[in-house]
């Protein structure tokens, strides 16, 4: 019997050594969530004593935040025990505040109490994780500047730097992608080609920043007057391309005159009036990239040559 009681003091011995140098702190709850138990290292986490805790509900520690989100788990609990659920070792974040009212990132571990089946309370440890929480805020923002940075860098990539709409590089790309996924359907696509007549002229006379109000003042318009599901492109120079998303040969060429008459009737500002040549074709089956690019290339030249400021298809 003495040995017993030797082995027994020398047991709580050793739980009281572990207790008092562990980091997380030991405590445990009876079932309306307040503390009946907390061990003496609470101090070092909170600066608390616990004698301080013990009695008082577990959620008056709490940040407004974490007292919402404990709330939300007490009714959780609630319906889990209606169901029979016994549920096993959860882990939650909760922002803690101390007694010098310094908030801090905590984990618990709680687990349920039952003696002869019926729910007595729980027991757990909380952990200091602010230095965890203020790392992964950190890698957060990291990895948002990141992509934001990408972001910037896939728009300088795909961007035509003067006018704002979408460059030569992106055009090809989109094209291809468009191709390909045509080809098991029958929808139809059109493009338009078309630059700015003696747009040289302009460059020459008035000057080549004129020149650039002049492009940047047409890619507005254009991209004004056209679909959400279309887009314009700046092939290069005083050179646009539009592809039009499920448009035949016919509205293809119903959108051509009317961009063709926008800029016609429009204000840039100087002393001469600016035209557009425009030329129109529709996608055919098996057409790759190239042959597209080549027949739009040949519907604008003649557009040219039948005296410009003309739509061609």
């Amino acid at each position: 019997m003495e040995i017993d009681q030797q082995c027994q003091s020398h047991q709580l011995i050793r739980y009281k050594y572990i207790l008092e140098n562990i980091k997380d702190v030991v405590w445990e709850l009876n079932t309306d969530y307040v503390f009946t138990f907390v061990s003496p290292n609470a101090n070092d986490l909170s600066g608390y004593e616990a004698e301080e805790i013990v009695g008082r509900k577990i959620i008056d520690f709490l940040a407004d935040e974490s007292k919402l989100y404990f709330s939300d788990l007490v009714m959780q609990y609630t319906k889990q025990r209606v169901n029979g659920d016994a549920g096993g070792i959860v882990l939650h974040a909760v922002q803690f505040v101390c007694k010098n009212g310094l908030v801090k990132w905590v984990e618990i571990s709680a687990n349920r109490m039952f003696e002869e089946g019926r729910l007595v309370g729980y027991i757990g440890t909380t952990r200091d994780i602010t230095a965890k929480k203020e790392y992964e805020r950190q890698l957060s923002q990291y990895v948002q500047e990141l992509k934001t940075l990408n972001e910037k860098l896939e728009e300088m990539a795909t961007t035509d730097i003067l006018t704002g709409v979408y460059n030569r590089r992106k055009f090809k790309d989109d094209l291809t992608s468009i191709i390909n996924e045509k080809v098991n359907s029958y929808i139809q696509f059109s493009l338009i080609f078309f630059d700015i007549d003696h747009f040289k002229y302009i460059n020459d006379f008035f000057g080549h920043r004129i020149g650039d109000l002049v492009l940047q003042h047409v890619a507005r318009l254009v991209s004004e007057n056209i679909r959400m599901a279309d887009r314009l492109f700046r092939w290069g120079g005083d050179e646009f391309i539009i592809i039009l998303s499920e448009a035949n040969l016919e509205s293809a060429k119903i959108v051509a005159e009317k961009i063709r008459n926008i800029i016609r009737n429009e204000d840039f500002g100087i002393d001469k009036d600016i035209t557009a040549s425009l030329g129109v074709v529709e996608y055919i089956t098996d057409e790759n990239a190239d042959e597209i690019i080549a027949r739009l290339d040949k519907v604008l030249y003649e557009a040219k040559i039948r005296g410009r400021n003309i739509v061609v298809s």
